[in-house]
């Protein structure tokens, strides 16, 4: 219900002029809908009913300002008239035009850079977690234990998880070890069954121009630490929502001011403000991927799964980190409170998805 609601609290919002006000309060929800809000969904009210609603009335305004200020197109833009929003996507369809507005004005119009930044930082913690990695090495040292970048065999954390689950059997078959040794070919046979899904195809198409216009500063981090371009890429469209205002470890802005969320206090040597690299850096270096050896497909996958958690795995579960968007997901994932929803469903592109995109034109290539 809440969910249908919001849809329809977006949608409406997206026709009325950018002067409308519209507050977290069940009087705006009623002047948007056009009736009557029943007394006991009231009593939910406000909360996330009118969170999209008040997010996509941000974006707007923020794309009329720039409008206004001459701002350069970008190639990242996906349209900016009208936004029709599935509650459900609502990450997936607004993150191109968030990121669109930093592309234009990053190098132009700092204030406003950092305006868009905040936004895009507001509609990154809808969807992010931080990594097991970090929640549970103390100190954060102890990074590159957890995400085994070495062959030895990786302990399970100690962690509360739901027991785990009998196997659906259409789901992937997921082993429950953690051990690179004995996963390099499960990750590799996942990996070629997985199929990009057809309703998506724009969102694959959007990270395909963003991973190709970035690329020269993914490069140019890659030099510096060893790591492969495209997986710098993949680790900020998932841990920062592909934003270059805020830092690579977990998304927060500004890059002004040291980390607050896990792990908090980064970059540890710091004089604000600074830039996206100097930080991206110390977030590479702290998750124990700098320097690493072996960046074939499968150990790939596997420090990606390492570093968001095995708590899918230890499930039986397909990590929506790797396959969100293609056929070996559908549902299921941690939500922010911790705990696991078989109905919850990742609004952002997996990192395999992200993978098989790069490949298919020609960027990537495994053997």
């Amino acid at each position: 219900m809440l969910a249908r609601i919001g849809a329809a609290a977006v949608a409406t919002s997206c026709g009325a002029p950018l002067s409308a006000q519209i507050k977290a309060s069940v009087t705006d929800l009623e002047r948007l809908l056009g009736r009557k809000v029943p007394e006991p969904l009231s009593a939910l009210l406000p909360g996330e009913v009118l969170e999209g609603a008040a997010f996509v009335r941000r974006l707007l305004s923020l794309e009329a300002e720039a409008k206004e200020l001459r701002l350069p197109s970008s190639i990242l833009s996906r349209g900016e008239s009208s936004l029709p929003l599935d509650a459900d996507r609502l990450y997936e369809l607004t993150l191109p035009r968030a990121v669109a507005l930093i592309d234009r004005s990053e190098f132009r119009n700092l204030p406003f850079a950092n305006k868009a930044g905040e936004l895009l930082a507001l509609l990154h913690r809808s969807q992010h977690e931080p990594p097991e990695a970090f929640r549970l090495a103390a100190p954060f040292s102890g990074a590159a234990e957890i995400l085994s970048l070495n062959d030895q065999a990786t302990a399970a954390p100690v962690i509360a998880l739901p027991k785990p689950a009998e196997p659906d059997p259409a789901e992937l078959v997921i082993a429950r070890s953690v051990r690179f040794d004995f996963l390099a070919e499960e990750y590799a046979a996942h990996y070629r069954a997985a199929e990009l899904k057809a309703d998506h195809q724009p969102s694959f198409d959007w990270h395909l121009a963003m991973m190709r216009k970035s690329k020269p500063r993914y490069q140019g981090l890659a030099a510096a630490t060893g790591v492969p371009w495209y997986f710098i890429g993949i680790v900020h469209a998932m841990e920062a929502s592909f934003n270059f205002r805020a830092h690579l470890h977990n998304g927060d802005f500004p890059l002004a001011a040291r980390t607050r969320q896990v792990p908090a206090g980064r970059p540890l040597r710091w004089l604000p403000p600074s830039d996206w690299e100097s930080s991206a850096a110390d977030a590479l270096r702290l998750m124990g991927f700098a320097g690493a050896q072996d960046w074939r497909l499968p150990r790939l996958l596997h420090r990606l799964e390492a570093f968001n958690g095995f708590g899918y795995r230890r499930m039986g579960k397909p990590s929506p980190y790797l396959w969100s968007f293609t056929s070996n997901y559908e549902s299921g994932k941690f939500v922010s409170d911790g705990r696991y929803s078989a109905k919850a469903r990742s609004q952002q592109c997996g990192g395999g998805a992200m993978l098989k995109v790069l490949e298919a034109v020609g960027e990537v290539a495994f053997a």
